[in-house]
């Protein structure tokens, strides 16, 4: 449960005394720990929503700046195809060169801070209307253009505007304040299933699934999350091909 957000946390926590109550209560465990969790419940309710909106900022922030990448690397890769390929005519060139110029202009500015590429995608999406021909002179599998993927790669850099102002608005005592919260409650629920094993292993009139019934769905909560850490650990330890030299 280590991996569970706030608002994982308060999903968890209602349902446990909404659906799962009768199971908690059958445990002396769940009886002490019951209402000490209903005043985290209490407390994370009562948190800004910014704060418990779902994933952290920070990871949010990151998962909006992969997508903002991945958009911007696609439409260079294909530009640069272009560009690269000896019997282009000259006018998908131009076309290709303008649209690198207009929003791309080289692979390193995907590495510019969250704060730089927010402020580029605002802009340049001043600018996406001019260059729309040109954007939809190349097509993309499933029916696209570049259109879409420039569309796609703007909206990301947008959405990374959006999401640092959230972010100002949080008082860092508040940010605090929030971590805090959350690993207290998750250590609260910690014990508890270490209590309620205790007792199952004791008593042999508590029902066996007796742990599952509690914690059912706090379990499945936290399967989305553990695959996503996996994931995010695979792709950390796989280094990324180095990009090919850019035309001048």
């Amino acid at each position: 449960m280590q991996l569970l957000t706030l608002s994982d946390l308060k999903l968890g926590l209602t349902d446990l005394f909404d659906k799962r109550r009768p199971a908690l209560l059958r445990t002396s465990s769940g009886e002490t720990y019951e209402p000490m969790l209903a005043k985290k419940l209490e407390e994370i309710s009562a948190l800004p929503p910014v704060v418990i909106g779902g994933k952290a900022l920070a990871a949010e922030l990151e998962e909006t700046d992969v997508e903002h990448d991945g958009f911007g690397k696609a439409v260079w890769y294909m530009t640069e195809a272009y560009l690269r390929h000896p019997q282009v005519s000259a006018e998908t060139v131009a076309a290709a060169t303008r649209i690198r110029r207009a929003f791309i202009p080289a692979l390193s500015e995907l590495k510019a801070s969250y704060a730089d590429e927010a402020r580029a995608a605002i802009e340049r999406k001043k600018i996406l209307k001019q260059h729309k021909a040109d954007l939809e002179r190349f097509p993309a599998a499933g029916g696209e253009t570049l259109h879409d993927w420039i569309s796609g790669f703007l909206d990301a850099g947008e959405r990374l505007h959006s999401m640092l102002s959230d972010r100002a608005d949080m008082k860092e005592t508040s940010r605090k304040g929030a971590g805090a919260l959350r690993a207290a409650t998750i250590g609260l629920l910690s014990r508890l299933r270490a209590g309620i094993a205790d007792e199952l292993e004791h008593n042999p009139k508590l029902p066996p699934d007796l742990e599952a019934q509690v914690f059912g769905y706090l379990d499945e909560l936290n399967v989305p999350r553990a695959a996503a850490a996996r994931v995010k650990r695979a792709k950390k330890a796989v280094p990324e091909a180095p990009a090919p030299p850019e035309i001048a």
